[in-house]
C-alpha cells in the first residue's frame, strides 16, 4: 500500500516537472524519481504512471475543463491539475478500484496542495467516474 503510494507521488511530481517545463523530459523524470526513492520498482512505475498520463493529458484536460468550467485545466493550482491528470488517467487505464484512486487523489492533495483541493478533487474525480462508468455501461 505504502509503495502504491509513493509511487503515485513520484508520478504527481514528474507530471508537475513536465506541466512547468511545458514537455515530457525523461531523463529530467529519471534523476527526480532517483532522488525519491531507493526502490527501482517504485521509480519504473512512477515513470510508467507519469507517461502514461501525459501522453493523454490533453484529452484529460479536456475532459475536466467541460466537467469543471469555472476552473479549467489553465486556472488550477498545478499540483491539483496534475493530481487529476494522474487520477483520471488511473481511473481510466488501470484496474485499481475507483475508491482506491479517488482516495489517493484526496490524500495527495491534502499533503501537497491548497485547502480547498481536496473537496475540488474529490468532486471533479466522481463525475469523471460517473460519466467513464456510465461509457462503459453502454459499451457492454
Amino acid at each position: 500500500m505504502l509503495k502504491k503510494r509513493k509511487t503515485r507521488e513520484l508520478a504527481m511530481q514528474v507530471l508537475y516537472l513536465w506541466d512547468t517545463n511545458g514537455q515530457k523530459d525523461v531523463d529530467q523524470a529519471r534523476q527526480s524519481v532517483a532522488d525519491g526513492s531507493d526502490d527501482e520498482a517504485v521509480r519504473q512505475a512512477a515513470l510508467d504512471m507519469a507517461g502514461g498520463t501525459w501522453d493523454q493529458h490533453e484529452a484529460i484536460d479536456k475532459w475536466v475543463e467541460r466537467i469543471a468550467p469555472q476552473w479549467p485545466p489553465r486556472r488550477q493550482p498545478a499540483v491539483d491539475r496534475n493530481l487529476l491528470r494522474l487520477a483520471v488517467w488511473e481511473l481510466t487505464n488501470v484496474a485499481t478500484p475507483p475508491k482506491v484512486v479517488i482516495d489517493e487523489a484526496i490524500e495527495l492533495a491534502k499533503e501537497f496542495s491548497t485547502e480547498q483541493s481536496p473537496a475540488f478533487i474529490n468532486g471533479v474525480l466522481d463525475a469523471v467516474l460517473k460519466e467513464h462508468q456510465s461509457l462503459i455501461g453502454q459499451k457492454s
